[in-house]
């Protein structure tokens, strides 16, 4: 195998896990800043997000990073 083939490789086997790690994350981002909303009325969620004031911003640049990311993947998918 040479240096070509072994990039190219590379390059495809970090495209498969990125292909599964993405929807996780997104699913467990949307999971997790509905529980900041609507979990508001439970003291310790309140007292985190008081504590945290940026959580929810910051859980949606990270959401939007990730679905740029899975859009990047799949139109390396299909050249």
């Amino acid at each position: 195998m040479d240096l070509a083939q072994a990039i190219e490789q590379l390059f495809n086997d970090v495209q498969a896990v990125a292909q599964v790690i993405a929807p996780l994350a997104a699913v467990i981002g949307f999971l997790g800043l509905g529980i900041m909303y609507m979990g508001s009325s439970w003291p310790f969620i309140a007292d985190w997000k008081r504590d945290n004031p940026k959580a929810a911003n910051q859980v949606v640049i990270g959401l939007l990073f990730v679905i740029f990311a899975s859009s990047v993947t799949t139109l390396i998918t299909f050249p």
